[in-house]
């Protein structure tokens, strides 16, 4: 692998010193093989600086998150740009529907703010403890809450981006796409603003059921009877036993407060109906209290055999055709599902 050209060295070293890293033996097999350097800059203003350099030397620039999603091959001979140093939040004064963070900022860290003002985000997703805003961001996706308010792009009310070259753009809801991601690469989140809810009340719920078809016949009564929930999603049999949740299939999520007598009503005629049983409300908050598993900050991510998106109709076949796979399942408003399988031993919990 060719050096990092010297001008380039030196003209990073002058703005970031020792903030950047040159590439090192440890970063094999992650992300960062085949990175020439490692940059941490601490502002928006010194990721353009960061990207005009990279420009005029011809050096491609990638930006890194917490490395919780499927691994892509990367160009050889990239700088990694990394975010520990920017984790900034603000939230506003008054009532307002919005908070701002910076993209090494967690998603878990900013919703636990907002639950302190008795607000929260309107959607995150299940690896929160570990994802990062500008990682999500990159990526897009359901997650908890895309129940209601669907895929994270519906719930970012603006991003502010430096293009290749250093210049710096405010681009607002489905423009995201158009400048980060996988399909295109052309810019780096260096903020974001993101809506949020009132969500001082919510009520988690779950329902046990002793077969996919059943679960799924839940999932679609659901749909049917217009249940207002917040979040929905499932867990497989075995995903269960791993939890600590027991032997059966679970459909869990949450609700606000106020919509407890509708929804309450509407979920056990569902469990009844479908041949479940809706849980207590301390099983219930068991389910919920595991949604995020299995990223947690002091584990290994474990390696997904699958990662899909599906209508719901579809789920049944995928559980069946990976009958000893741990299976999670996200529900999003448009009816699709967001299927994460694991093999077992990957995510069984440590002993």
């Amino acid at each position: 692998m060719e050096a990092l050209p010297e001008g380039t060295l030196k003209s990073i070293e002058e703005v970031f010193g020792d903030r950047l890293k040159r590439r090192s033996p440890e970063g094999a097999g992650s992300a960062s093989d085949g990175a020439l350097a490692s940059v941490f800059p601490t502002s928006a203003e010194e990721v353009v600086l960061l990207s005009r350099t990279a420009e005029r030397y011809s050096v491609p620039l990638v930006a890194l998150g917490a490395e919780t999603h499927p691994k892509t091959p990367l160009k050889e001979g990239k700088i990694l740009v990394r975010f520990d140093l920017m984790r900034g939040l603000r939230l506003p004064d008054s009532d307002e529907p919005w908070a701002e963070a910076e993209p090494g900022a967690l998603w878990l860290e900013l919703d636990n703010h907002l639950r302190v003002r008795g607000r929260g985000l309107t959607v995150y997703p299940t690896s929160a403890p570990r994802a990062t805003v500008g990682g999500w961001l990159a990526q897009d996706g359901l997650g908890v809450g895309s129940f209601e308010y669907g895929w994270l792009r519906e719930n970012v009310l603006s991003a502010d981006v430096v293009l290749p070259g250093g210049e710096r753009q405010t681009v607002r809801g489905d423009e995201v796409r158009s400048f980060v991601g996988p399909e295109s690469g052309r810019a780096i989140v260096v903020g974001a603003r993101l809506r949020t809810r009132r969500a001082e009340d919510d009520i988690p719920c779950a329902l046990a059921f002793g077969g996919p078809e059943a679960l799924l016949d839940a999932v679609a009564s659901v749909f049917h009877e217009g249940v207002p929930l917040w979040h929905l999603a499932f867990l497989s049999s075995e995903m269960a036993r791993i939890r600590g949740l027991g032997e059966e299939h679970l459909l869990f999520g949450a609700y606000p407060g106020e919509r407890d007598e509708v929804v309450e009503k509407a979920l056990q005629q569902i469990a009844s109906s479908a041949g479940g049983r809706l849980l207590a409300s301390a099983d219930a908050y068991r389910a919920w209290g595991e949604r995020f598993f299995p990223i947690a900050p002091s584990r290994p991510t474990p390696i997904l055999s699958d990662r899909t998106f599906v209508p719901v109709a579809g789920v049944a076949t995928f559980l069946k055709s990976r009958p000893h796979k741990a299976v999670q399942g996200t529900v999003a408003r448009s009816k699709e599902v967001l299927l994460l399988a694991f093999d077992p031993g990957e995510a069984e919990p440590a002993t």
